[in-house]
């Protein structure tokens, strides 16, 4: 049994540490068998939960890889297809006409609705924004398993990965929509308040962000609470006006209530002012904006982090 004395000098302790691998360097080629205690003390755990302060510091390291990373995987979906990037205009085109003909000309929700395929195609290419996201981050630690069991960094790059790849993927469909809902109103064009859809677009991927570091984590360790995610998703979608008025539900103030201060609505309104309407967006909307998206973004990352020692073990 070979031991480190106490109370040695770092020297000592050196010159005793290449005595007992020669000792045992030579037990070992003689066929003995040896043993070896080793101090715990300078061993550290394997995906401990790292300090917070610690764990912005490595993703800020990672900065670059996250985007060439994301930027790397744009588009991907496209790629095997005939058609190709084509589908990036075509998608949306067939989004529309199939919402605008069961909502506006079956369902009879463009009553009241100034430039209704315009308020259309706004509400279903931006919402699928949020909808795409909140499906995604359902899977997403399953499906990273092999990286997560492979290397050794700050799992929260994971989301933020991917919902770059997101904000990239979905500048063309975003550009398209607003291209199309002046169409719809030609000769009535765009003002300076449309450089606003900026700032709107850069807080609903925040918001995106945020939401997917708590189902990601949700859903890692509670797989079943998926398909509750999607029953989320399509209620969101009924209450969020993305083809009817709000002003639908005057008889009903707590269901208005309700719809006004859902973000998703909030988000869809701003958007259709600063393009379809012209006008800006009231201090109110851009209040419950940015609190939505900073609160959940700061809520998610923590929500997220707090259980970073755990994902190695989810396959």
């Amino acid at each position: 049994m070979i031991r480190r004395r106490s109370g040695s000098t770092p020297a000592q302790s050196s010159s005793s540490i290449d005595v007992q691998s020669l000792v045992l360097s030579n037990e070992l080629e003689k066929g003995k068998e040896a043993a070896v205690l080793v101090s715990r003390e300078p061993l550290e755990t394997i995906n401990a939960l790292p300090r917070f302060s610690d764990y912005v510091s490595q993703l800020w390291k990672l900065r670059h890889f996250i985007y060439f990373d994301a930027r790397s995987k744009a588009f991907k979906s496209s790629r095997d297809l005939l058609l190709g990037r084509a589908w990036i205009i075509i998608q949306p085109l067939i989004d529309v006409m199939v919402y605008a003909f069961i909502f506006g000309v079956i369902l009879k929700t463009s009553r009241g609705i100034d430039n209704f395929l315009g308020y259309l195609t706004i509400g279903v290419i931006f919402f699928g924004f949020i909808t795409t996201g909140l499906n995604s981050g359902t899977k997403l630690i399953q499906s990273s398993y092999g990286l997560i069991s492979s290397f050794s960094f700050p799992k929260a790059a994971l989301p933020i990965a991917l919902v770059t790849k997101q904000f990239i993927d979905n500048l063309p469909p975003a550009i398209i929509s607003i291209v199309l809902s002046f169409a719809f109103q030609w000769p009535q064009g765009p003002t300076w308040e449309i450089f606003l859809i900026i700032p709107l677009y850069i807080l609903a991927h925040l918001l995106i962000l945020g939401v997917i570091f708590i189902i990601a984590r949700i859903t890692a360790f509670i797989p079943d609470l998926k398909a509750l995610v999607g029953v989320l998703s399509r209620a969101l979608f009924f209450t969020s006006g993305v083809f009817f008025s709000v002003d639908r539900f005057s008889g009903s103030p707590t269901a208005q209530k309700i719809m006004e201060n859902n973000p998703g609505y909030i988000f869809l309104q701003a958007c259709r002012d600063v393009t379809i309407y012209n006008k800006l967006p009231d201090l109110s909307s851009w209040i419950h904006l940015v609190a939505w998206s900073f609160g959940l973004l700061i809520i998610g990352f923590i929500f997220f982090w707090k259980a970073e020692e755990r994902y190695a073990s989810v396959k």
